[in-house]
C-alpha cells in the first residue's frame, strides 16, 4: 500500500522536478520563505494564498531542509533555516 502511494505522489505534476530540480511546491515554498513580513499573521496569509495550511506547509518546509537538493538549489535561504530550526 505504501508502494502504491509514493507512486501516486510521484505521477502528480507537482511532484515532478523542473529545470533547476525543484518541484513547483518546492519552489512556492522558497519563495514565501524569502518573503519579510512586517505585520501579525502576514506570513499565515502567505502560507495560505500559496495554497497550504500552516501545518502542512511547516511539515514540507522540515523536510525539504534536510534535501540537499533544495539546499543546492537555494544554499544561502536552505542554510539561515536550518540554523534558526537547530536553535532550538
Amino acid at each position: 500500500m505504501e508502494a502504491q502511494s509514493q507512486v501516486e505522489v510521484e505521477n502528480q505534476p507537482e511532484a515532478q522536478s523542473q529545470p533547476g530540480g525543484l518541484t513547483p511546491v518546492e519552489r512556492r515554498i522558497l519563495e514565501v520563505e524569502r518573503r519579510r513580513f512586517k505585520h501579525q499573521g502576514s506570513k499565515e496569509k502567505a502560507i495560505i494564498a500559496a495554497g497550504f495550511t500552516p501545518i502542512a506547509y511547516y511539515q514540507r518546509l522540515n523536510v525539504m531542509l534536510d534535501d540537499e537538493r533544495v539546499r543546492a538549489a537555494a544554499p544561502q535561504i536552505i542554510d539561515v533555516l536550518r540554523a534558526r530550526r537547530d536553535a532550538d
